[in-house]
């Protein structure tokens, strides 16, 4: 593909593309902190709350190698246009949904747009920045928008709560898109459409089978149907990917060193980094009590512990190489939460050291494991490549949301200790979650003896949760050292 603009000409594109890129990441989490105030509103229940937080990702998710493979077959700027109409329309259908079932639909049409968006985005970049050197500083920015619009989305989705209600978290993004699709026009290049076919069935293989294992890791749990039926598809896809003279995804991909690496990466940061976050911004408003505002200022330190490891990362992977730089960051990042996992959860001081260690550790191992995928594959190939870490991304967001949030609900009932003499229907929606607890207390003779039993098995549930991904962070830095990738 031919690049039309590069080196200094090719930051005005970057800020496109971080302005997309930026949408998407905060989607994921914006009803973190406007959960509560949703269903005041709209009184989901408790699985059709996760389903609205989870359902964006887990759309995006099966759809990212075909919408990546889609730029490199008919250019790249047009999908990416056509990406960011589908989101803004969807983000006015969530804005204006009356209910439940509609709100669902629109958060899932909002997955498809940024399915659209991201792999393209990141593909892009290897049209704007062929130089390695700089197309590093450019990973940099965009994967540190990507982990700092996760982060930022509870910080925003607070702010616009108090102002003007769950709904406002919406209406925030078509304006923006809307100068987005003329800055695309007027500044990203042209890209040609590639010569050989897109295999739509192999894309559909994909996208099933990546669904299907979203599903069975799903809110309501699809079960083993789910995931088998998802293993198959993906097994077939891999054998037509082997027999086709073009393949919609160059397998030899994954024989790089450090690329397998480099996706288990991008999954286990955005996993935790979605999945915590939606935790700790219950926490915080539930049993510390904080404003929506206060509570996203707190995740604050995430944000700009991120955006120092973004900034430093491009340094640090010329020094030291991607391998080194993706097992300190989940060193850091397994020290960080080994915090609040061990009791410092209640301090200020101990959580917000560990917000920034976090933060700072998962942005360095997302940008070399950014890096190592758009750096593997041939500039025709990088929709491809970036599709597979932008699936990782979405994926991991899903999952994230889904895991650690049922292992949360687990051990928050398990160790819920309800006073005697509730009745039995305030016990059944004390014991779906804290901030059910809340609704269940009014009225209630023993509302402060339920009320702080909640807060303390919410406490309890929250702990575990970072005990384990810091454990899985540990075993992700052992399995770097040992298997000592080259890139």
């Amino acid at each position: 593909m031919a690049v039309t603009r590069a080196g200094v000409r090719a930051w005005p594109p970057l800020a496109v593309l971080g302005a997309g890129l930026l949408l998407v990441a905060v989607d994921a989490t914006v009803l973190h902190v406007a959960l509560p105030d949703l269903v005041r509103q709209l009184r989901p229940g408790a699985a059709a709350q996760v389903w609205i937080v989870a359902i964006y990702p887990l759309t995006a998710a099966p759809l990212l190698l075909p919408c990546g493979t889609l730029g490199d077959r008919f250019g790249r700027r047009r999908v990416l246009v056509t990406g960011y109409a589908v989101f803004g329309v969807a983000s006015l259908g969530c804005a204006l949904a009356p209910g439940v079932p509609a709100l669902l639909a629109a958060r899932a049409a909002l997955g498809v747009g940024g399915a659209l968006i991201m792999p393209v985005t990141m593909a892009l970049l290897r049209d704007l920045f062929p130089d390695r050197h700089r197309r590093r500083t450019a990973i940099a920015v965009c994967s540190g928008i990507a982990g700092a619009g996760s982060v930022f989305g509870p910080v925003l989705g607070g702010l616009l709560v108090e102002a003007w209600g769950w709904r406002a978290t919406f209406l925030v993004n078509p304006p923006v898109i809307l100068a987005a699709v003329g800055a695309a026009l007027r500044w990203l290049p042209r890209s040609l459409p590639g010569r050989e076919p897109w295999d739509a069935l192999g894309a559909a293989l994909a996208a099933g089978g990546v669904l299907g294992i979203a599903l069975a890791a799903g809110p309501s749990g699809g079960g083993f149907g789910a995931g088998a039926a998802g293993c198959v598809l993906l097994a077939l896809f891999v054998r037509r990917q082997r027999r086709a003279r073009t393949p919609l995804l160059d397998l030899t991909l994954f024989r790089r060193p450090g690329v397998p690496g480099a996706v288990g990466g991008v999954l286990l940061v955005m996993s935790t980094l979605v999945g915590l976050g939606l935790l700790l911004a219950q926490y915080l408003q539930v049993v510390l009590g904080l404003s929506p505002t206060a509570a996203a200022a707190r995740l604050l330190l995430v944000l700009g512990a991120s955006a120092a490891g973004s900034v430093g990362a491009p340094a640090l992977l010329e020094r030291f190489g991607n391998a080194r730089v993706r097992t300190a960051g989940f060193a850091l990042a397994a020290a960080a939460l080994a915090i609040p996992a061990a009791g410092g959860l209640a301090s200020p001081w101990w959580l917000g050291a560990a917000l920034a260690g976090s933060g700072l550790g998962m942005a360095l191992a997302l940008t070399s494991s950014t890096d190592t995928l758009l750096s593997a594959a041939p500039a025709d190939r990088a929709g491809g490549a970036a599709a597979v870490e932008k699936t990782g991304y979405e994926l991991g967001a899903g999952l994230g949301t889904t895991a650690f949030g049922s292992l949360a609900a687990t051990v928050y009932a398990a160790h819920l200790v309800l006073p005697p003499g509730i009745p039995e229907a305030a016990a059944r929606l004390a014991s779906a979650g804290p901030a059910q607890a809340e609704a269940a207390a009014h009225g209630l003779a023993a509302a402060p003896e339920l009320l702080a039993a909640a807060r303390a098995a919410c406490t309890t549930s929250v702990q575990a949760a970072m005990a384990v991904a810091a454990g899985l962070f540990v075993v992700a830095a052992l399995a770097v050292v040992r298997r000592r990738p080259a890139v």
